[in-house]
């Protein structure tokens, strides 16, 4: 009986698949997010590692990942990929997964250039051009140091734990940015800016 009940409470929470691009700094974030007892209570999150590779490599994995829930019979109420804008090379394969995404109702997360400016919102609203996802390290690199006593390491496991309390302010500068100071760009367009938070204020409103 009890565990029947422990499994009715499980298939009451919302479940959630995230995919992420990155293989290291997006899916420990969500590791530590997941973490979070307002997202244990209504969420049952899944984190999938990157495979490294293209924005409709990881839609695709995302779909075949579906494909398999739904087979066991375990359907995901949301689905949900991270994935960098970064430099003109991805562009064609960007606008492939977007179609991909709407057309088999997966939700989006693009971070222009690349997942470093969802961190950088934790310190500051930060609008301006980078030229790339390693300018971006460099200037996440910079307030790390400053406002953290440490280096930023992308395989930190910790991740969240670090900025966890300036989450909300985080929220708050990436909106601020997305809908004013980009309002009138796409997300190819808008460097730089994230819409991480639209994902990270879902699983964290109560």
């Amino acid at each position: 009986m009890r565990s029947r009940r422990r499994f009715q409470r499980r298939r009451e929470k919302t479940t959630v698949l995230i995919v992420g691009e990155g293989q290291q700094t997006e899916p420990n974030y969500f590791y530590g997010l997941k973490r979070e007892d307002i997202v244990r209570d209504r969420f049952a999150v899944t984190v999938k590692r990157g495979r490294g590779h293209s924005p409709e490599a990881v839609v695709r994995a995302a779909i075949d990942l579906m494909k398999g829930a739904a087979q066991r019979r375990e359907n995901y109420d949301q689905v949900w990929c991270v994935i960098d804008v970064e430099g003109q090379e991805k562009r064609q394969s960007l606008v492939e997964a977007i179609t991909l995404a709407e057309n088999n109702g997966i939700r989006l997360c693009l971070s222009n250039p690349s997942f470093e400016v969802w961190l950088l919102a934790h310190f500051e609203r930060r609008a301006p051009y980078l030229l790339n996802a390693d300018a971006a390290v460099r200037e996440l690199n910079k307030v790390w140091r400053k406002q953290l006593n440490r280096d930023y390491e992308k395989n930190d496991e910790h991740i969240y734990r670090r900025i966890s309390d300036l989450t909300a302010n985080a929220i708050t500068n990436a909106q601020l940015v997305r809908e004013t100071d980009h309002s009138d760009k796409t997300m190819i367009e808008a460097n730089s800016s994230t819409e991480v938070y639209k994902l990270v204020r879902y699983l964290l409103s109560p």
